[in-house]
């Protein structure tokens, strides 16, 4: 028996952007969309992307923020 081939045409859209709480900035910086595949039975949501202006700036690269981390200058 070989395996049977089907053929789906899926046509992906997305969401208009929307703010969103960043965790890391602490702040509404982030920008989310949601993604959705249409397919010819229906439309199902694949995933949410989000990207924050400030932490994820190519820009301006910085090392993460760690909580708790002290100076050895101490």
């Amino acid at each position: 028996m070989s395996p049977r081939e089907i053929r789906v045409t899926v046509t992906t859209a997305m969401s208009e952007p929307r703010s969103k709480w960043c965790p890391g900035c602490k702040a509404m910086t982030a920008l989310a969309v949601d993604v959705f595949g249409l397919f010819p039975t229906g439309v199902v949501h694949i995933t949410t992307v989000a990207v924050c202006e400030l932490c994820d700036d190519p820009d301006d690269q910085q090392p993460p923020r760690t909580l708790g981390a002290r100076s050895k200058e101490a």
